[in-house]
């Protein structure tokens, strides 16, 4: 089980790839909530996107979230280290996931850098 601050600093490191040159383009305009759970460590984070600039993950849940992942903290970490996809990963059914498939379709851009 990976520790919540392990958890928060990889957040905060995966925002930076909004800003990607081969990426921001694509968000540009795209604003929309997203919510981390993580039930093995008691932590559920947001992010606010806000035309494709994402703000510090903060703890706490937004009941307006338009984006929403629930997973363990092994199985997030597991992602962002290219350990596992993100599709590996649903299939598995480590992850739940409720966004719309727009947002995913987008959202899988980050996946490839």
């Amino acid at each position: 089980m990976a520790s919540r601050e392990s958890v928060m600093e990889t957040l905060r490191a995966q925002n930076a790839r909004f800003s990607h040159e081969k990426v921001a383009g694509s968000f540009k305009g795209w604003s929309r909530i997203m919510r981390y759970v993580f039930p093995d460590i008691g932590l559920t984070a947001t992010i606010a996107v806000t035309d494709g600039v994402p703000s510090e993950p903060a703890e706490g849940g937004s009941d307006a979230a338009q984006v929403s992942y629930e997973m363990s903290s092994d199985t997030f970490l597991s992602i962002a280290r290219k350990e596992l996809t993100g599709m590996q990963a649903y299939s598995r059914k480590l992850v739940k996931v409720k966004a719309s498939m727009g947002d995913l379709l987008k959202l899988q851009k980050l996946d490839a850098l």
